[in-house]
């Protein structure tokens, strides 16, 4: 079975912030409203005894839950968002390595289906193409990194934000193309520090991070263990090797 990463590991470019401010790297203040993260924390244990409890396993049950996770999550980040140093169009989170569970590349997947064929036939060059170079960087490690497992994933995410090669799914503009099923990760992506610490090779950025993600990122690992029998993570191109 897969092994969560620790999120209170102190090596990990995050940090665990509270009431009743943070400070970004302007020096601003931003309050988060008082019981926001409890309230978030609540909701997400409310989730995880309903998703217990659920009769009907289906693709679409899956959905239904997932998007209740995302729901939460991005009220928190609406609410932090003014202290952050992200921007519209910034895409610097969209060049790392997106981890993502079953579930997650399944909504991926359901939305490529009803893009326009160009739309689709664009993304699909692009994730060949990515997942040539997750292949090449995977096998420096010996044995080769196994992207189906965080282990793997932490072998090889470096290597990869090194080469600085944008997401499949971002577009010209340098917006997301999937903003509405984009995954947890991109979803938290909450910079505190200065925008230039997410450039390659600078950095690492600290963001903001809570017991809200650590709880929404094991909801959605257990979606995906009961609604589409799959434990594994693994980066989004990684998910459509095969047209899967």
């Amino acid at each position: 079975m897969t092994e969560r990463p620790d999120f209170n590991d102190p090596s990990l470019p995050t940090i665990v912030v509270g009431h009743p401010a943070i400070v970004n790297f302007r020096g601003e203040e931003v309050v988060v409203p008082e019981g926001l993260l409890e309230r978030a924390l609540e909701e997400l244990g409310q989730l995880e005894v309903r998703l217990a409890a659920e009769e009907e396993i289906s693709f679409d049950a899956g959905e239904r839950f997932l998007r209740q996770v995302y729901a939460v999550v991005d009220r928190v980040g609406e609410a932090v968002s003014p202290g952050m140093s992200c921007q519209s169009g910034c895409s610097a989170c969209c060049r790392v390595m997106v981890a993502t569970t079953a579930a997650e590349a399944a909504l991926i997947g359901r939305r490529m289906e009803r893009a326009l064929e160009r739309e689709r036939s664009d993304w699909k060059h692009e994730i060949v193409n990515r997942n040539e170079l997750l292949d090449r960087l995977a096998e420096r490690s010996y044995p080769s990194s196994d992207l189906t497992t965080f282990g793997g994933l932490l072998e090889t995410c470096e290597m990869y934000e090194r080469e600085n090669r944008p997401c499949p799914f971002l577009g010209s503009d340098r917006l997301c193309q999937i903003y509405e099923d984009r995954p947890l990760l991109c979803r938290v992506c909450w910079v505190l520090t200065d925008p230039a610490d997410c450039s390659p090779g600078q950095g690492p950025p600290i963001k903001f991070r809570s017991r809200v993600f650590e709880k929404a990122h094991a909801l959605c690992g257990e979606i995906s263990r009961i609604h589409f029998r799959d434990v594994r993570v693994s980066p989004i191109p990684y998910w459509f090797r095969n047209d899967g």
